[in-house]
């Protein structure tokens, strides 16, 4: 009778601990790879008058664009990004599909509200030269074509110093 009370006892600090990992694992109702934290972030920043954009990221790196609408009406956002495709979106953003349903065109966010974007670009090489290049990325409300931004996708790697 000890030997099944003491495999028992034994096997309870493993339980106990497997336990303890799936809770934190899955807390808040995600997985360990949606809760990872991306590596960049940019900031679009949406009002009135136009866009605010802080930040950059890399080739390859899990992006965050978080976006804010800070203006009294409904505001889009539009990027050939999209186009590549977003991971993921969380938040109060409303997809809005190209007109042959092939993924998203833009995302519109009413007043006071926000959401997250979440992308990995690719490096861009220039096929005259074959270096990779840092590239600008347009962004634009497709609401009110006028309010336009942009944030950089910087290379980093290649020759330091340019010779």
């Amino acid at each position: 009778m000890q030997s099944k009370a003491s495999a028992l006892k034994g096997l309870l600090v493993p339980l106990a601990m497997g336990a303890v990992t799936l809770l934190v694992a899955g807390f808040d109702g995600r997985s360990v790879v949606q809760a990872a934290d991306p590596e960049m972030k940019v900031d679009v920043t949406i009002t009135d008058k136009g866009y605010e954009v802080k930040g950059h990221t890399s080739p390859g790196a899990l992006t965050a664009i978080v976006v804010h609408n800070k203006g009294t009406m409904t505001h889009g956002i539009a990027s050939p990004l999209f186009k590549d495709g977003v991971v993921k979106k969380e938040g109060d953003g409303t997809e809005v599909k190209s007109p042959k349903g092939k993924g998203a065109r833009a995302y519109h966010l009413e007043p006071g509200k926000s959401m997250t974007l979440y992308f990995k670009k690719a490096s861009h090489t220039d096929p005259a030269t074959g270096i990779s290049e840092t590239t600008q990325v347009p962004l634009w409300c497709d609401i009110h074509t006028h309010m336009r931004g942009e944030f950089l996708v910087v290379e980093t790697k290649g020759e330091v110093g340019g010779g």
